[in-house]
Order: C-alpha cells, then structure tokens, then sequence
C-alpha cells in the first residue's frame, strides 16, 4: 500500500510541475511583444531586403546557387558551348 501511495503522490507531482510550466508558458506567449509582430531588427532586415532585391522568381536548383553543386545546364544551347 505504500508503494502505492508513494508512487500516486510522485505521479501527483510531475502533473502539478506540468501544469505549472503550461500555465507559465502560455502566460508568456500572450505578453505584448512577444510573437510575429515584433520590429526587425537590423539583421533580419538585411536579410528580407537581399531577398526582396533578388526578384520573387524562386531558384531552380538552390545548391547550384550558392555553389555547393553543379548546377545542369539552363538549356541545350548552352550545355554545347
């Protein structure tokens, strides 16, 4: 009997530090400043200019791009050449 007493009061437990942590992270999640709308900061918007500045026509083979693969030819004009 105590083995069970021991064993509900430790299961007892866990789901009381599990409610806890919900609560504070939920808590958290709907603080002001928190979430997608937040300001970019100057990093982030470097990024998202570079990205706009390159066009919105999404690459065909982003490995060949940044030079980690050898791209294939953009046509057979060019794979003779």
């Amino acid at each position: 009997m105590q083995r069970i007493r021991v064993g509900l009061t430790g299961l007892g437990a866990v789901l009381l530090i599990v409610a806890i942590s919900a609560a504070i992270f939920e808590t958290a999640s709907h603080q002001p400043g928190s979430g997608t709308n937040t300001t970019l900061n100057q990093s982030e918007q470097s990024v998202a200019n570079m990205v706009s500045a390159n066009g919105s026509e999404a690459p065909s083979e982003p490995l060949a791009e940044i030079g980690v693969t050898p791209g294939a030819p953009a046509n057979n004009a060019q794979a003779s050449k």
